[in-house]
């Protein structure tokens, strides 16, 4: 059996049940008495039954009346709420942004850009996945993140990518270190003869690097392998080995020093990667605004 009604029909059954009277439940909704009683009536009708005992000064709710208010109340209580929630977050005021991001972009310019970021929208609840390029565009591909930052991986034909920097690589090591340098660069011809730490081989710094280097003929300078980025920075502030980080890694912030790695120089550009068919909300928009910007500089 199908009921022929709409949800203004339901507001308006709520609302007098609420308030147990018509003037003010009309007062409330905006519409007259008569407009009011004709939307009861037609739900009464389609019902069947009598929703309202009416007497001169109230209406109350008979048992046909109170089950389906104790049905539909909470319904439509969730759904107002929904529909509010989802107009705030459309307006940049709360809710959760889900962003993915290659390491390098992760550990060196989010810590920058998140404190004007929160400045702006202090209740957005932000969800970042790091990993490395492929795990980190695929997020985007599947609609699990809003928007990526990666490095050069295939971009498949959903994807918009716009790259918003290039860098290069540095030799980092720490302050005062007996393995620290002493010119302001260093040829990727001199690394083997360092006690060099490197990321894992699958890693999107690592496949450049060794790819460049193994079609020079030159050999590759790694030493000892991690996979976390914690390991690698305890390891050189120890002050017995070195490593190869972006050119984006902030070294002093963690009590490190670092000087350009070049000859060959080995680039690497930075993307902003979205769906073609997707339409950030005003948070991911000023997020992406906020990194373009730095990567900028």
């Amino acid at each position: 059996m199908r009921i022929n009604y709409d949800l203004e029909d339901i507001r308006a059954f709520c609302c007098v049940a609420r308030m147990g009277q018509y003037t003010s439940a009309a007062a409330l909704l905006c519409v007259t008495t008569s407009a009011l009683s004709r939307r009861i009536a037609k739900l009464e009708s389609e019902i069947g039954g009598r929703l309202f005992e009416r007497t001169t000064r109230s209406v109350v709710l008979t048992s046909i009346g109170r089950a389906l208010y104790e049905r539909v109340l909470p319904i439509v209580t969730q759904m107002d709420a929904s529909l509010t929630e989802a107009a705030r977050r459309a307006r940049g005021h709360e809710g959760t942004l889900m962003v993915s991001t290659v390491a390098s972009v992760g550990y060196s310019v989010l810590p920058n850009v998140l404190p004007e970021f929160y400045a702006r929208h202090p209740q957005v609840y932000l969800s970042i996945r790091d990993g490395n390029a492929t795990v980190t565009t695929g997020l985007v591909e599947e609609r699990e993140v809003e928007f990526g930052i990666t490095t050069p991986v295939s971009f498949g034909p959903t994807l918009e990518a716009e790259r918003v920097a290039t860098y290069g690589y540095n030799l980092v090591f720490a302050e005062g270190s007996a393995l620290a340098p002493r010119s302001r660069k260093l040829s990727w011809k001199k690394l083997p003869g360092l006690p060099v730490v490197g990321l894992n081989p699958v890693s999107s710094t690592r496949l450049q690097i060794d790819s460049v280097l193994n079609a020079r003929g030159l050999e590759l300078p790694w030493t000892i392998e991690v996979d976390q980025l914690a390991t690698m920075i305890g390891l050189v502030q120890s002050g017995n080995f070195v490593t190869i980080m972006p050119a984006l890694f902030e070294a002093h912030g963690y009590g490190l020093k670092s000087i350009p790695v070049l000859d060959p120089d080995i680039a690497r550009d930075v993307y902003i990667v979205r769906r073609r068919d997707s339409t950030p909300t005003p948070q991911g928009q000023y997020l992406m605004e906020l990194v373009r910007a730095y990567l900028a500089r």
